[in-house]
């Protein structure tokens, strides 16, 4: 890391949004069109980690409350698997359309989302509207692999997904003990509960972006925690530094404010905390809330996202502010199981076929 990066990942820059999320031009949604405040990501040692560090722990703990999201760099084999899953997860998204969508979950069987997944996912915009995230791409599958999972013939994705997502799993774990997610603090073992791996491809965006200026609305992940990788960009197949009004947004615990997380080094984890996290913690922990703004020009972006749920038949008694949220479904203190909470997140989320 070049010492002027880390000085820009340790102060709070206000840049002036002036260029245009199309390919083509057009004005900006009032909701983006805004100063841009950079995120001072802690990013802390994984032999500091393993270690016990005092200094570094407490770091990732005050990270993880007062801004939602922290970093840990040098995880051992770690940017060598994201380098070889980033080049498997370009040579999937540049296979026919036709191809891709073979591989997608057939409703009409009974079959889950599992594999390819186009613009499924609703959000709600500031102004009370429902609008799909239509440039976001997926594929998803069970970490560790399962029979249930299906995978690509015509390249290799299957191997490094499972690679990456195995070293992510390992290391968040880690990472949830050390906060409190596990254990006697929640009454949460995640022991026997797979994990849910996601490559994520962002498209150009080769049309206006008055409609939806976000590749990805503002949300929380409705879990107890996610890892996930720094983002790579490219365009025309070249890759470029990540654009400055594009990228992971965060709004931070405290101040409450959609700050740039600026994280584009190959060695960095990235976690963040889910709902159920926070309901598991009765708020000791908060959720974080997050979104994706769209490059200008015709830029793609590749990432993965590790979801950590709890087993389904998990029940937690919680009285934090999220049992005030429909989809608990009980009174605070009352009982909700995380097969409850999960299947009630999809159906005010996912997109319905009909629609």
């Amino acid at each position: 890391m070049t010492d002027s990066l880390n000085q820009l990942r340790k102060a709070i820059v206000i840049v002036i949004l002036s260029l245009i999320l199309t390919c083509e031009g057009g004005a900006l949604e009032s909701d983006v069109k805004e100063k841009i405040e950079v995120l001072a990501l802690d990013i802390i040692s994984y032999d500091d980690f393993v270690q016990g560090d005092a200094k570094a722990i407490n770091a990732l703990q005050r990270a993880l409350h007062e801004k939602g999201i922290v970093g840990i760099k040098g995880v051992p084999g770690y940017k060598e698997k994201v380098l070889k899953f980033i080049e498997s997860a370009r040579e999937f998204s540049a296979l026919p359309e036709e191809i891709k969508e073979s591989y997608a979950p057939n409703h009409s069987l009974g079959e889950t989302f599992l594999g390819y997944e186009k613009g499924k996912e609703r959000f709600k915009r500031p102004d009370g509207r429902w609008v799909i995230d239509d440039l976001k791409v997926s594929y998803y599958g069970f970490v560790p692999d399962n029979p249930l999972n299906k995978w690509p013939l015509e390249v290799n994705l299957r191997t490094p997904f499972q690679d990456l997502g195995a070293l992510m799993s390992e290391t968040g774990k880690a990472v949830m003990e050390k906060i409190g997610l596990l254990g006697s603090n929640t009454g949460i073992d995640i022991d026997n509960a797979p994990r849910m791996g996601r490559m994520l491809y962002y498209c150009k965006n080769e049309n206006s972006a008055v409609e939806n200026p976000f590749w990805c609305g503002a949300h929380f992940d409705h879990g107890v925690f996610t890892a996930l990788l720094p983002a790579f960009y490219f365009i025309n197949g070249e890759a470029i530094s990540e654009p400055i009004e594009a990228g992971l947004f965060v709004k931070t615990t405290l101040e409450g404010v959609f700050k740039k997380v600026v994280a584009d080094d190959p060695e960095v984890l990235l976690f963040q905390v889910g709902e159920f996290g926070q309901l598991a913690t009765n708020d000791a922990i908060k959720a974080t809330e997050h979104r994706v703004h769209k490059a200008s020009g015709c830029v793609e972006r590749y990432t993965m996202a590790l979801f950590f749920d709890a087993p389904m038949e998990s029940v937690i008694h919680s009285h934090s502010e999220l049992t005030q949220d429909p989809r608990y479904g009980a009174n605070p203190g009352g009982a909700c199981s995380y097969r409850h909470w999960h299947e009630e997140s999809f159906k005010r989320y996912i997109v319905k076929e009909e629609n």
